[in-house]
Parts: C-alpha cells; sequence; structure tokens
C-alpha cells in the first residue's frame, strides 16, 4: 500500500514539472536594446516563456550578470525560417521589437512615442 501512494505522489509531482515546464531561447544583443519598460545591456540572454494562454505571454530575460526582466508578448505560432531578433530605432533608442524561435515569433509589447 506505501508503495502504491509513493508512486501515485512521484506520478503527481512528476506531471506537475511538464505542466510548470518553460521553453528557452539564447540570444545575442549586439546592443542595449529597450524592451517593455527594461533595459536591457549588450550580449547574451537566456529568454525562457510558459504556455500561452491564447497568445498573450510574459517572456523571463536574464542577462550575463544574472539580472532578469519580464516583458509582455504576443506569441504567433509556427516554424521559423531564422532564429535571432528583430530590433528597430526610434529617436535614437534601440527597440527589441520581435524575438524569433525555432517553433515561435514573440512580438515584443513596446510603448514608444506614437503607439496605441
Amino acid at each position: 500500500m506505501r508503495y502504491m501512494r509513493g508512486l501515485a505522489m512521484l506520478a503527481m509531482l512528476f506531471s506537475g514539472t511538464l505542466m510548470a515546464a518553460k521553453d528557452t531561447q539564447t540570444i545575442y544583443l549586439a546592443t542595449p536594446v529597450r524592451a517593455g519598460n527594461a533595459e536591457l545591456p549588450r550580449g547574451i540572454c537566456e529568454v525562457s516563456w510558459s504556455a500561452a494562454s491564447g497568445s498573450r505571454v510574459r517572456l523571463t530575460i536574464k542577462t550575463e550578470d544574472d539580472k532578469s526582466f519580464t516583458v509582455s508578448a504576443r506569441m504567433v505560432e509556427g516554424k521559423q525560417e531564422t532564429t535571432g531578433v528583430v530590433t528597430s530605432v526610434i529617436n535614437g533608442v534601440t527597440y527589441l521589437k520581435e524575438l524569433h524561435t525555432k517553433n515561435a515569433r514573440f512580438v515584443i509589447q513596446n510603448r514608444t512615442e506614437g503607439s496605441k
């Protein structure tokens, strides 16, 4: 009986771990960028996200100096030909616009002048 209870507990823990699993992608930022309200330094970053509810996700970006930032994004699922980032410069400020992974594209929710 104890053996069965132990197996049941192990199964519940294992399924909880799978449900909480996050996807990750390593990116390189050639210049400092702004993503949402966060100022990200130049360098290698680890981006993670949890399974989306609808198309909205929260991206957690961890920089080389172990600082973490969370930004909102819209996820567009589908195979991407390339992985990487898309940036744009507005009034001298470089913004992170999109993050491309193997299986999805994330459109960062930036608030720039003129945005609605």
